[in-house]
């Protein structure tokens, strides 16, 4: 309550500024509350699952969903959106199997359920950032090449001052947690770079994607 206290108060501010956002902020502050509780609910079983189909099954239905998500920041028009949904959810599937694969094969990380799903999530999640706004960069008129590299700015910049600047969310958590720091900084590095990686293909393949069907209706 005093952390959701502190959003409340910069959404009244956003509010008094008049930026539009403070109804978004508030609704998402509370869809957020609802859909961890149930993710807490359900998590146990999750995790038991030792299926490889049925873990690929829900990586891509994060993917759809953060798709769905990214594709509003594309277009208006309906049929331009349903294809940026497709666009984005291909682009996400793709970061997604480029670097998933081969961190298991490799024995960077372990093949299971309560590995790859989280991880799943935060290549989806981070994917579906940039995508959204490569988009919205993209509807304002800027060049491609200008929608990527902003779109790659926060992962970029992230990247640059961990450890200086920035202690992220897995490197706390290990370390609170009673993990050596050198092993937290090696699980933190390995998600970055992953997640650099992952988000660039995605959105190069969102891009592809939007383009070809671009075309084929011209």
């Amino acid at each position: 309550m005093a952390a959701w206290l502190l959003l409340a108060g910069v959404a009244l501010w956003a509010k008094r500024e008049n930026l539009g956002i403070s109804k978004k902020m508030l609704i998402a502050s509370l869809r957020g509350l609802l859909q961890l509780l149930a993710l807490a609910f359900v998590l146990h079983w999750i995790f038991d699952i030792e299926s490889h189909l049925a873990q690929t099954l829900i990586i891509f239905g994060f993917c759809t969903l953060a798709g769905h998500n990214s594709a509003r920041y594309q277009s208006d028009h309906h049929s331009k959106t349903k294809i940026a949904w497709l666009s984005s959810t291909t682009g996400l599937i793709c970061g997604c199997a480029v670097t998933l694969p081969w961190l298991a094969f490799t024995g960077t990380i372990d093949s299971d359920t309560r590995t790859l799903v989280p991880l799943g999530s935060m290549v989806a999640a981070n994917g579906m950032n940039a995508i959204s706004i490569m988009f919205e960069r993209m509807n304002t008129g800027s060049k491609t090449g200008d929608g990527i590299r902003t779109a790659m700015i926060p992962t970029v910049d992230t990247l640059k001052v961990v450890g200086l600047v920035h202690m992220p969310g897995i490197f706390v958590g290990m370390i609170l947690a009673g993990s050596a720091p050198m092993a937290a900084a090696s699980a933190q590095l390995i998600v970055l770079y992953m997640i650099v990686a992952s988000s660039f293909t995605s959105c190069i393949v969102s891009l592809l994607m939007i383009n070809h069907f671009g075309k084929a209706k011209t």
